[in-house]
């Protein structure tokens, strides 16, 4: 996982809140704290920890009753003068405070299942001590979460394991960070495959034929193909009869369309379908055999999956 640092990217996703909020009125019962110990969840309160199973290193996170947070979450932000928390309608929102800099907070999904914590990154907002808005971020894999369990509460990482197993995860969660339980793949998007096939329709001497379809063969979680640096990473490198094209969702030789809707981000969805369509350029006018040489991710990744297809 890569660490949370301001302005990366993410996507957003809903979750349903557990447990009681807290609204205490009595200012008496912070005053040594710079957080405020207004819209709290009980159930959060306390010392969790996180262990993944590639890395056995055990990390602590802590919600105190007053609003402030310690340890270690994703990476954090560790050079900042004080860490507060609280709840705003079903999120759980971080605060970071950088004296004279800036107030970066963290937009989170999260779900409290008796002693598992599940944490799902939404985005994150930088905001000057002045109040200037100075950009937001999203979580560039946003149905991947992390789980972290209550200390004390399991006797050994057995009974922790079997727990896990047997809990239902929440919606905005397709898949947990290095499971520690080793049961899952660590990794849904390595573990992915995507499946090409021939279009129904037939193609013609025209220029915008269907050609072919992809899909994901093996659903593991969604894929977010809009990228931290800004740019639509999906594309599609093909070749046909010695020619190299180029496919993407813009101006290219082809182009990529999808049958889901995104509302905030782009994401691969279970079910969905990209349909690949000649852009202008009559690229196959009888059967032909299309190379896959390529199926790019958000610019930098990419997937493995059918290497070729024939399209008539």
């Amino acid at each position: 996982m890569k660490p949370w640092v301001p302005i990366i990217c993410l996507i957003i996703m809903t979750s349903s809140l557990q447990g009681c909020l807290s609204d205490d009125d009595d200012s008496s019962s912070n005053t040594n704290s710079n957080c405020d110990d207004d819209n709290l969840d009980s159930d959060l309160y306390g010392l969790w920890l996180w262990h993944t199973y590639h890395d056995l290193t055990i990390r602590e996170l802590i919600y105190q009753p007053n609003g402030e947070r310690e340890g270690w979450l994703g990476g954090g932000l560790d050079n900042s003068d004080y860490n507060c928390w609280y709840i705003e309608g079903d999120e759980l929102i971080e605060l970071d405070h950088f004296q004279q800099q800036i107030d970066y907070y963290r937009h989170i999904n999260y779900h409290v299942n008796q002693d598992l914590l599940f944490i799902g990154y939404v985005y994150n907002e930088a905001i000057d001590l002045n109040g200037q808005y100075l950009g937001t971020g999203y979580n560039d894999r946003p149905t991947e979460c992390m789980l972290y369990h209550k200390s004390g509460a399991f006797a050994d990482n057995t009974t922790l394991n079997s727990t896990i197993n047997a809990t239902q995860f929440p919606d905005f969660c397709t898949w947990i960070f290095a499971d520690p339980t080793g049961a899952s793949h660590n990794d849904a998007w390595a573990s992915t495959q995507y499946l090409a096939q021939d279009h129904s329709d037939s193609v013609t001497t025209g220029s915008n034929d269907n050609l072919m379809t992809i899909e994901i063969d093996e659903f593991y979680g969604e894929l977010d193909w809009y990228v931290s640096e800004g740019y639509f990473g999906f594309g599609l490198d093909i070749k046909v009869n010695n020619q190299q094209y180029y496919c993407s969702i813009s101006s290219s030789d082809c182009i990529i369309t999808f049958s889901g809707t995104d509302e905030y981000y782009a994401v691969w969805e279970e079910n969905e379908i990209a349909t690949i369509s000649e852009n202008g350029i009559d690229i196959c006018s009888v059967q032909c055999d299309i190379e896959i040489e390529a199926l790019h991710m958000r610019e930098q990744d990419w997937l493995q999956g059918t290497p070729q297809v024939t399209v008539q």
